[in-house]
């Protein structure tokens, strides 16, 4: 009942600050429609100039990317330095000589991959004519043979050298999906955590700055039931934004999301939490909003990095140790494997397990910097 009362209280002053609902409701959704759409308009096209090179090349790479000719190799070099063309190919000594741009690492690569599909077609090709050639010398020596002989002779037949076309198939998601698909169950923990942490933050700090709280902690309340209450206030604003979020980015961006739709909203849910109970922890030790911002490149940034966002594999032993300890490591985990692999409860239970635990932690230490401003 006493932590129904403080949730009543917190509950009734977020409705009347307008400014921080519309923060906590909108804010994110801008935020993951702009991501949205500046990622949908990126692309690895790129565009490779050519000079002097023979016609079989220059008709395979011309089905497989956009190519511009130059009359030299000078003025090939200066429309890549005017970024015009991101690869620039010619022959010397019979062989071919490729200058690639270097600004744009995505479109280095698929530059790169294209001159190799592009050289290696050429091989295929080259050798599809040189086995036709064989095969039609081959049938005129058995020809000159038989009218030499008058017998029949059986040549057996030359292999194809033709490579077929392979059935390429993908276990989870499948060849139209993008880069926002791919890191879109991250950002989605990033800043459901984000948003919370802030806004339970300074809504917890003003209530510490406008001495409610230290009338609240003059009441026999115990110290349990504040902190609870609290988190139960919160609790309800921070259910809605998630809820937003997540129909954000599943049914209205179109997200690729393969597994159960509420396991999903639990593990936002969960996360929520332990940004929330992080959130009042810290404001806790700052005694004024800027000095609770400053937490915020210490405890929330970081945490994008250790988010799936980025390949660890080869990362240093302190590297994986401090990706352990972040919380967003494991929502992230737990969410990428839910809607991106379609896993289960079976699959994700230790991701969830560890959640909760840092959320009973950080709960446990707020009511621990409680009893510094008033024992009980």
């Amino acid at each position: 009942m006493q932590t129904l009362t403080v949730a009543e209280r917190v509950i009734s002053q977020i409705f009347r600050d307008k400014r921080t609902i519309a923060m906590m409701f909108l804010a994110p959704l801008f935020v993951l429609f702009l991501l949205s759409s500046i990622l949908g308009s990126s692309s690895d096209e790129v565009t490779i100039g050519t000079v002097d090179l023979p016609e079989t090349f220059d008709e395979v790479l011309a089905s497989k990317t956009a190519t511009t000719t130059y009359p030299s190799y000078a003025d090939g070099k200066q429309a890549m330095e005017d970024q015009h063309i991101e690869a620039l190919i010619t022959y010397r000594d019979d062989a071919p000589e490729i200058l690639i741009e270097g600004g744009d690492v995505s479109k280095n690569a698929h530059a790169i991959q294209v001159i190799r599909e592009t050289l290696t077609a050429i091989e295929m090709k080259q050798a599809t004519t040189a086995n036709a050639q064989l095969r039609e010398t081959v049938n005129q020596l058995q020809q000159r043979l038989e009218q030499l002989t008058n017998q029949k002779l059986t040549v057996p037949p030359i292999a194809s050298q033709s490579m077929m076309e392979p059935d390429i198939r993908f276990l989870y998601g499948d060849k139209d999906a993008e880069l926002f698909d791919q890191i879109a169950p991250a950002l989605m923990g990033f800043f459901i955590f984000l948003f919370v942490f802030i806004i339970a933050g300074v809504s917890f700090l003003r209530e510490r700055s406008s001495g409610t709280l230290e009338r609240t902690l003059a009441t026999p309340l115990k110290r349990s039931s504040i902190v609870f209450g609290y988190f139960v206030g919160f609790f309800l604003f921070v259910t809605i934004q998630t809820v937003l979020i997540q129909l954000f980015i599943v049914n209205i961006l179109n997200v690729t999301q393969q597994g159960n739709y509420f396991l999903l909203l639990f593990v936002n849910l969960l996360t929520a939490s332990v940004a929330l109970s992080l959130g009042l922890l810290l404001s806790s030790f700052a005694r004024t909003e800027f000095q609770l911002i400053q937490f915020i490149p210490l405890a929330i940034v970081p945490q994008i990095f250790f988010s799936g966002l980025f390949d660890l594999t080869d990362a240093p032993t302190w590297v994986e140790v401090i990706n352990r300890l972040m919380p967003l490591t494991y929502a992230a985990d737990a969410l990428q494997n839910i809607m991106i692999r379609g896993y289960g409860f079976r699959e994700i239970w230790l991701d969830l397990v560890v959640l909760a635990g840092f959320m009973l932690v950080f709960v446990l230490l707020n009511m621990r910097a409680l009893r510094k401003q008033r024992p009980v």
